[in-house]
């Protein structure tokens, strides 16, 4: 959508473009958010605050993926660093992203919705608690607290820096207790880059959506970056009908996380049952499985990426991984292929690893000198500046194992 769509589509929906000019009669009566969406109120001790509520049956399906796990929850669980892994039911998980009036997490930003989601009763509830005004914040947070009880682990993107630093906040100035302290939290983001970051551009959770989930969100969608801005207008002149376009853009966000979520879990439970054809996703996932101790599982997730037929240039990482597993289990009969395919790609690293074998371990010193001149030959038609800095420290190991061979 270029800028003069979006600007016509915000003035379709009474959003004022440009500079304000004075009405020649007086302004019409604008429709509260309760005449807009379906929703109810939720009484408190506190007040009451607006909520829209959302029922999605578990064989729900967000773009290609469902949005229940086929597999346990036990490798993800213990990825977050639950107590209790094996114990995890996804009935215990709160799904959560929130819309701010700012983009910092300081004191001063409002939480002004709270898209909150739970499975109960085979199906996932999605509860959206709005503040209509900034005074039934007391009560948005009671409700939401009464919404989360009993959970036991946070589900979010990009919730450890922002969401959940914004609502602890909220509810310390409203002088309670932030349900979220201490729990497990699953925050996708970290695990999205962990995965797609070497071959998406963005990690962003709508790219992630297109790319991944293959969801494309209707013309209902705002602008994230928009959504502060509505609603601080929305203060101002009491006009609703923009942010029935942040509750789309809110609600779809916590869809997702539950979508991808159980496609995570999944992952996690049987990686080897993943169905891709990019290596750079396989090696990722083995560098992941790899870091969570499970050698021999990333080893056969590696081998799975190794046999795809894709281009040299995208082999490289998955090599060295594959290799770096055997040299650590002393298998150098098996790492060294490997080294050597790489080198073949351009790799230093291999190489490195390559001359530092048939040093230290082979002794054959003739052969650990053919490799650093090999290596020389390569920084020194090298455009990259890490390469060529790494010059001397070739040179220098080629004058010891020329010292070496002159005896």
């Amino acid at each position: 959508m270029d800028w003069q769509e979006l600007t016509e589509k915000l003035k379709r929906m009474g959003v004022q473009v440009g500079i304000e000019k004075k009405p020649d009669r007086p302004l019409k009566k604008h429709r509260d958010i309760s005449q807009l969406l379906t929703g109810h109120e939720i009484k408190t001790i506190y007040g009451s605050v607006f909520s829209s509520l959302h029922h999605y049956p578990n064989s729900y399906q967000h773009g290609n993926q469902k949005i229940v796990p086929s597999l346990q929850l036990t490798k993800i669980a213990s990825w977050a660093r639950s107590s209790q892994p094996d114990q995890l039911k996804l009935e215990d998980l709160v799904f959560l992203d929130t819309e701010t009036t700012g983009l910092s997490s300081g004191t001063g930003t409002i939480a002004f919705m709270v898209g909150a989601a739970r499975f109960i009763d085979n199906e996932l509830v999605l509860e959206q608690f709005f503040l209509r005004n900034p005074a039934e914040e007391t009560a948005m947070v009671t409700a939401l607290a009464e919404f989360c009880d009993g959970m036991r682990g946070i589900v979010t993107y990009n919730g450890k820096s922002f969401d959940i630093p914004i609502l602890n906040t909220r509810f310390i100035l409203q002088g309670m207790r932030s349900p979220f302290i201490d729990l497990p939290h699953y925050d996708l983001l970290h695990l999205t880059r962990r995965i797609w970051r070497n071959r998406l551009a963005q990690c962003n959770l709508g790219n992630i959506e297109q790319q991944i989930l293959c969801l494309q969100r209707d013309d209902s969608e705002i602008p994230g970056y928009l959504v502060p801005e509505f609603y601080n207008q929305y203060l101002r002149d009491g006009n609703a009908e923009p942010l029935v376009g942040v509750f789309y853009h809110n609600k779809v966000d916590v869809i997702s996380l539950a979508a991808l979520f159980a496609f995570f879990a999944d992952l996690f439970a049987n990686p080897k049952a993943w169905e891709t054809k990019e290596i750079k996703d396989l090696t990722s996932v083995g560098r992941l499985i790899e870091s969570l101790g499970d050698s021999e599982l990333a080893e056969e997730i590696y081998i799975k990426g190794y046999h795809l037929d894709r281009p040299q240039e995208e082999r490289l990482e998955l090599l060295l991984r594959k290799a770096r597993l055997h040299k650590r289990n002393g298998q150098y009969h098996l790492a060294l292929p490997l080294w050597e395919e790489a080198s073949q790609i351009g790799s230093l690293d291999a190489l490195l690893e390559m001359a530092k074998y048939h040093e230290h371990i082979n002794k054959n010193f003739k052969r650990a000198f053919e490799i650093c001149n090999q290596a020389i030959e390569l920084v020194s038609t090298s455009k990259s500046l890490k390469q060529t800095a790494a010059l001397s420290s070739w040179q220098h190991r080629l004058n010891r194992l020329n010292a070496r061979l002159s005896k």
